[in-house]
């Protein structure tokens, strides 16, 4: 579907679907709204948009949208009901996305990512369960019961899955927790293609199970972690704009090359969010890029696709790392951005 062009039909699904994303999230959340990220609800920008691109870079768009919304819009961490002493419940945030931990019983908790760039049923969840001194892996893709080698970060661990309900479950040992808890990237490999995961905020949402199930009250933890957080970063500040040099080349061809008079729109909010060749003002040329570290190592990037396109919502892939000189590279493209 890469180089399919897009058609009405499509694009009217689309549009429908990503307006009315973005509505439900503004009206529980009006900050939601960033005309800039495609997180807005008029339907006919998306679709004006959508037909201008391929299917391929309109369905990262899509995606990319759900998932802004759904963070933006995502209520803090709940609280646990006021009549249930053994309640609990809280949330780990790391890399643009959110564990869930809590408790099902006293001594059975579990954490949870849910993927929605999957589909239901075909690897939207994920979730890490503990009790009894075991670990399970759960997965909600139906009918991928059978033995597997699960990989972390390229290093196989055989597993056998079962069905449950419309899930499959699988015993896990101390040395896959160790491992996902260290690593950047989960493959599930019931097929070709995965589904595979991110696993930043892994480490933080599996202690905090583990705690729930023991008993410990987390909110020592995570206090702790919170000081040390903020003690070792910086303030966190408003937006700003410098001078500095930047590149964006996407499928061989350079589509920026500017050498000290760039200007590079940075969030300063502890992300190393940035957009290149842009203030997000009053500055929008032919061609700009928006890039998102995941705090895993790994970004995704983004571009506004065509002369004149005024939003970043051209899908770039989210496996960009950094290399040389404040270059993020994937296959397909590289994003720049210095001093």
């Amino acid at each position: 579907m890469a180089d399919e062009s897009t058609d009405e039909n499509f694009c009217d699904w689309y549009s429908a679907f990503s307006a009315a994303i973005a509505h439900e999230a503004i009206m529980k959340n009006p900050d939601c709204l960033d005309f800039g990220r495609g997180v807005h609800d008029n339907k006919d920008m998306h679709f004006s948009w959508c037909m201008r691109n391929t299917k391929d870079t309109v369905t990262g768009a899509g995606r990319h949208i759900a998932e802004l919304a759904e963070q933006c819009s995502a209520p803090s961490n709940p609280r646990p009901a006021q009549n249930n002493p053994d309640a609990f419940a809280a949330k780990v945030a790391a890399g643009g996305q959110t564990w869930m931990v809590e408790r099902l019983i006293p001594g059975v908790c579990y954490a949870e990512l849910t993927d929605n760039s999957k589909q239901d049923y075909f690897g939207r969840m994920i979730r890490f369960e503990f009790s009894d001194g075991q670990y399970r892996l759960v997965s909600d893709f139906t009918g991928a019961e059978g033995e597997h080698n699960v990989l972390v970060d390229g290093r196989g661990f055989r597993m056998r899955f079962e069905q449950f309900s419309d899930a499959v479950t699988a015993p896990v040992g101390q040395d896959f927790i160790a491992a996902v808890k260290g690593g950047n990237r989960l493959n599930l490999n019931f097929e070709p293609d995965g589904p595979e995961y991110s696993l930043a905020g892994s480490a933080a949402a599996l202690d905090m199970m583990l705690d729930c199930a023991s008993g410990r009250q987390a909110a020592a933890r995570e206090a702790a972690a919170q000081t040390v957080t903020q003690s070792a970063s910086p303030a966190a500040r408003e937006p700003s704009v410098i001078q500095g040099s930047c590149r964006l080349i996407v499928d061989g061809m350079t589509y920026i090359d500017r050498r000290g008079d760039c200007p590079i729109w940075m969030e300063n909010d502890g992300t190393g969010r940035l957009w290149i060749n842009t203030d997000r003002v009053n500055d929008l040329p032919d061609y700009f890029a928006e890039l998102s570290p995941d705090g895993n190592g790994f970004a995704s990037g983004h571009w506004n696709g065509e002369p004149g396109a005024t939003h970043a919502q051209g899908w770039l892939g989210d496996d960009f790392r950094l290399g040389k000189g404040g270059c993020w590279s994937n296959s397909r493209a590289t994003i720049c951005a210095a001093r």
